[in-house]
């Protein structure tokens, strides 16, 4: 009997690690002014706030409209109970902006994380990217809002 149970030691840490490798992996820390601890969210449990299309022409894509989806940045900061009114925004190579929390409901701000329904890879300016609806709203469409159009964000501090 003790043999058997020995013997299955290997067999139950292999699963033991499947588990933990299955977990997903989180790619946006929210931290600062919110409810609680800091927030990590994984691409499957930002996009469960809620997700939105966005049809957009970028100045980084060329002429073409593209279809882009996220999680809007005002849905976000209500899910967290962001109480500050400005954000650091901070990409994986470290450049990080800084965008008033105003962005969020006023100028539609987007979480972007899939474009044509792929997510977003980091060499595609992924995993979350933060855009505007520059073709719907031109007024956007000038430096102070394409310099916040931060893209391959890691963290979102709330100040």
């Amino acid at each position: 009997m003790r043999r058997r149970s020995l013997a299955a030691l290997p067999l139950l840490a292999a699963l033991a690690g499947a588990d933990a490798l299955a977990q997903p992996r989180p790619i946006l820390r929210v931290t600062g002014r919110i409810d609680g601890a800091d927030r990590d969210f994984s691409l499957e449990s930002l996009e469960a706030l809620g997700m939105v299309d966005l049809a957009t022409r970028t100045t980084w894509t060329g002429p073409d409209v593209l279809h882009f989806s996220g999680v809007p940045l005002a849905t976000l900061l209500r899910a967290c109970g962001a109480t500050g009114s400005s954000l650091r925004i901070h990409a994986l190579n470290d450049y990080a902006v800084n965008v008033p929390v105003t962005d969020a409901d006023r100028n539609a701000a987007l979480l972007a994380t899939r474009q044509g329904g792929v997510p977003l890879r980091v060499r595609d300016r992924g995993p979350i990217w933060l855009i505007y609806p520059w073709s719907a709203r031109p007024e956007l469409d000038v430096p102070v809002f394409r310099d916040r159009a931060v893209w391959q964000i890691r963290q979102i501090d709330v100040a």
